[in-house]
């Protein structure tokens, strides 16, 4: 028969959910036996939850003991002073979060990022830069094992059926890593 969750479990979780972006992650505590326990952690992104089941077997795992013991080595590396600096750049932190953000954001500076269908919706300088310069392209061998295969997933993106290709989009939508990279 189901109990509740052990203070201990509870305010692990609390504290968990303190230092989550509440705008983003959920935590959800779920009852459970004296000896197993059960939380999911909620992630929502551009309007679509993911959700991450923990249990008690993640706090038994050789990843999870790898972590707390990379969290007692960095517990206390930051000091009240600390500061991240790139290049006459300074900027005051208070946790490896704040670090991270303002490197990402200092390394993005000048940059603009763009998306092109295809090549044809390129400026002329744009292209050259890009894709046809002999000098600083990179030019692939691609072999094709399977040509039915790879016939159909071209048909799909390219053909003229809108359907099949919203269909795999859908489908693939939030699997897709480092769209920008």
């Amino acid at each position: 028969m189901p109990q509740l969750i052990s203070s201990d479990v509870k305010q692990w979780f609390k504290d968990l959910a303190t230092q989550l972006d509440s705008k983003s992650y959920k935590v959800n505590l779920l009852t459970s036996t004296e000896e197993e326990f059960a939380a999911n952690i909620i992630s929502t992104t551009y309007s679509v939850e993911t959700s991450y089941p923990i249990t008690q077997r993640f706090f038994n795992s050789s990843e999870y003991k790898k972590l707390v013991s990379l969290g007692e080595k960095l517990q206390g590396l930051l000091k009240a002073d600390a500061y991240v600096q790139r290049g006459e750049k300074k900027q005051p932190v208070s946790n490896f979060n704040e670090v991270i953000e303002w490197l990402m954001k200092e390394a993005k500076r000048g940059l603009h990022i763009q998306r092109y269908k295809g090549l044809g919706e390129m400026n002329p300088d744009q292209l050259w830069e890009t894709t046809m310069n002999a000098e600083t392209r990179t030019l692939l061998q691609v072999r094709i094992e399977d040509a039915v295969s790879c016939d159909e997933v071209f048909t799909t993106l390219m053909g003229d059926q809108v359907e099949p290709r919203r269909d795999f989009i859908e489908k693939n939508a939030l699997s897709v890593v480092n769209l920008d990279a």
